[in-house]
Order: structure tokens, then sequence, then C-alpha cells
């Protein structure tokens, strides 16, 4: 039946791109060529590196035997970023690993499962909002307007500092600390309902009915960026 209805796709298609999916390509092998040099998700990775997350590491073994765990450092700017683009899942979390580009470079292409990106989040949750809180404030400081859905734009922050007559440096850490808490509390909320969920096919990765909103951006290397 397909046959008879690809009679000729190129009568079909005339006067249009070609759409070849059988086409083969060859990917940047460096991912540090798959997005630009100036998209976010680089300034977040650099502003995470920059900070004190020795609480992360407390308690954390490591050396032992067995395989290695997770980088805490990773798992936080996967949170962040997350949470930045509205996330509140960490089986979307999961699943945006594998499937969108910036979720990818943040992770290496080694894909955290849902439960370790949940119990990291239940662990240092605390932690975890009060360093998305210094985030934002280090990418409001160095003029980004806007982190995916958390808008920064109207803080004007100078070189020495100095906020604009209108909004305080308190009030503007305690504003962003706000929105850190909510993306925490949200998050929090949605897995122990995604949890507790019925789930598809009866595998544990996607609860029933479950719409998973699409991030801004890029699914693929090699797509528009």
């Amino acid at each position: 039946m397909l046959d008879a209805l690809s009679w000729d796709n190129s009568l079909v298609a005339k006067g249009y791109r070609r759409v070849d999916r059988d086409q083969r390509f060859l990917l940047a092998e460096d991912m540090r060529d798959w997005l630009p040099a100036d998209d976010p998700v680089w300034l977040v990775i650099e502003v995470v590196e920059s900070l004190d997350t020795a609480a992360l590491h407390a308690g954390r073994k490591t050396g032992g035997v067995g395989r290695a765990g997770y980088d805490p450092d990773m798992l936080l700017t996967l949170l962040i970023w997350g949470w930045a683009q509205g996330q509140r899942s960490s089986r979307r979390l999961e699943r945006l690993c594998h499937r969108d580009v910036a979720f990818r470079i943040i992770c290496a292409g080694d894909v955290p499962d849902h439960v370790t990106i949940s119990r990291f989040r239940a662990d240092c949750a605390d932690a975890a909002a009060d360093l998305f809180t210094q985030v934002l404030m280090l990418c409001a400081k160095l003029g980004l307007a806007r982190l995916g859905v958390v808008a920064l734009d109207g803080v004007k922050i100078a070189a020495n500092a100095s906020l604009s007559a209108n909004r305080t440096g308190e009030g503007l850490a305690a504003a962003l600390a706000e929105q850190a808490r909510r993306a925490a509390a949200e998050h929090a909320a949605t897995d122990t309902a995604e949890d507790a969920a019925p789930t598809e096919g009866g595998d544990d990765r996607t609860p029933a009915g479950d719409d998973e909103s699409a991030v801004a951006g890029r699914s693929n290397p090699g797509s528009d960026c």
C-alpha cells in the first residue's frame, strides 16, 4: 500500500526542496561545533564551573569498586539549564538529553536516567536552588536579557555592580531566589506525580498522558540553531 502511495514523489514535491531522510550526514566530531560560541548554554556551563559547589560533592564516594557516578557539577548544570527552559520533570530532562543539542552537550552524551536526576534533585534541592539564583544573578550582571523562560531584561547592573534606582540588589536577589525555589518545588511535585502515575507500555519512562512541551531551540546537531 505504501508503495502505491509513493507513485511519484518527484511530482508531488515539484517546486519544493527535496526531503531526503535517507541522506547520510557527517556531524562535527567536536560537540563544541554543534552550537555557536555565543549560545547561552556555554555561558551557563562556564558559570557553573566558576561556582563553589563543594556542598554537592560532600559525602559522595568516589574511586570505589563499580561504575563511577555522575559528576554533581554536570547534574547541577542539567537542572539549572532545564529549569531555565521551563522543564520541571526528571523524565523530561532524561529524554531531552537524548534529543536536544544543548542538553546533550551538558551531559557530554553520557545520559543520566531520570532516577539519577530525581535523586540528585531531592538530595541537593536547597543547594541547587541557591546556585541557580547565583547563575541568574551572574547572567544579569553580564547583561543577558533572558535565560530561557527567565526574563532578566530591565535589570541594569553596571561594572561596579550598582543597580538602577528602582531596583536594589537585595530585591533582585530575592526575586530570583523566589523563582529558583518555585522551580525546585514544581520539579519535586512533578516527579512525585509522575512516579505515581501509570506508565504507557509497562515501562518506567513515560507516564500516560504526559505532554512534553518542546524546548525552544534545537533538537539535533546540524539543525538550524
